[in-house]
């Protein structure tokens, strides 16, 4: 009998670590997880220096209990891997997932290399969850590994547009999101689909107001559960204008959303494929939305954006392969 890995999901980032946990229960297989509101403080520091520094005490007590727990951590986010090695934290072997930022900008800045570098080097694997950060990762570990940004597709709801013609922009309006090419998009489509069709998106990031001067309904901030309600009842969706796609996109084609996104995908590192959706320059997305909008349940039938995503983002896909690594790291 295989005694289960012991194994703490440290840290999150746009609910990877939670999905992976939740598909793992489905799976039978137990991992303690720690949030980020559970990891550090997540509001500013008080001006008095006593309570500054006591603030962290019962952040340090957490980490500490949940460490002594584990045998494996799974660390999401380069600069969380020094919270392991703070002064009466038990040493643990970590594996290191590279979100993003931390790999796309901040280990090319001199502020912060150093201590991502030094979080990479000191992992016993390292995944990157982007495409586009695969040059970084691998410069910075030969054998860093794409693990994408997966998604719990077993709690999405299915798609199943209602009410009103509603098309949503699903990220946030900013510049890792290419904002400016999505506003852009946003003008042309408001004065192209009229005022039958509700053009709408989230509350959030410095892009937002001027989304709403063109056009957008803006929608303030909500749990992510509702947020899936929100996609699921949209009759097309609107990807980021860049060459990656992140979790909000991949959550969208998992329910069987349609979407459209301006410019091109890249491909996957490892079979080749890129996300089935309407593609091309800002023009040719709007003039392709305005035939499809007509009947978004046959357009989202061609683009078959559920049988790709699927297997492919959702976290059950890659539970047995963590749990291999886990045991190996352990033994």
């Amino acid at each position: 009998m295989t005694t289960e890995t012991k194994v703490l999901q440290f840290n999150d980032c746009a609910f990877v670590a939670r999905s992976m946990v939740s598909a793992a229960a489905r799976a039978g297989i137990h991992w303690d997880y720690l949030p980020p509101e559970e990891v550090r403080p997540m509001t500013a520091a008080p001006k008095n220096p006593f309570l500054a520094k006591a603030r962290f005490v019962p952040y340090l007590l957490r980490r500490r209990a949940a460490l002594q727990a584990a045998e494996v951590v799974h660390v999401h986010y380069g600069t969380s891997a020094r919270l392991l090695k703070e002064r009466g934290m038990p040493h643990r072997p970590y594996v290191l997932t590279l979100h993003g930022t931390d790999i796309r900008r901040q280990w090319k800045d001199p502020a912060f290399h150093d201590e991502i570098q030094r979080a990479v080097d000191g992992a016993e694997h390292v995944y990157f969850a982007n495409i586009d950060t695969a040059g970084n990762a691998r410069a910075a570990r030969a054998d860093a590994e794409f693990l994408p940004a997966m998604v719990d597709a077993g709690a999405l709801p299915a798609w199943a547009p209602s009410g009103e013609s509603t098309v949503l922009f699903v990220s946030r309006w900013d510049e890792d999101k290419g904002v400016d090419v999505q506003l852009e998009l946003a003008r042309k489509l408001r004065a192209a689909v009229g005022p039958a069709t509700r053009i709408q998106g989230l509350n959030w990031g410095p892009g937002a107001g001027t989304a709403a001067a063109a056009g957008v309904e803006l929608l303030d901030r909500m749990p992510q559960a509702d947020f899936h309600q929100v996609i699921a009842r949209s009759h097309f969706t609107v990807g980021q204008a860049t060459n990656n796609f992140a979790t909000s996109e991949f959550e969208a084609l998992c329910m069987g959303a349609p979407m459209a996104a301006v410019g091109q995908r890249l491909p996957r590192p490892d079979d080749g494929t890129t996300p089935p959706v309407v593609q091309g320059t800002a023009d040719e997305v709007v003039e392709q939305l305005l035939m499809d909008l007509a009947d978004p349940v046959v357009a989202a039938a061609r683009l078959g954006g559920a049988a790709w995503a699927r297997p492919r983002y959702d976290a059950a896909s890659y539970v047995p392969r963590l749990a291999q690594l886990y045991r190996g790291i352990a033994a």
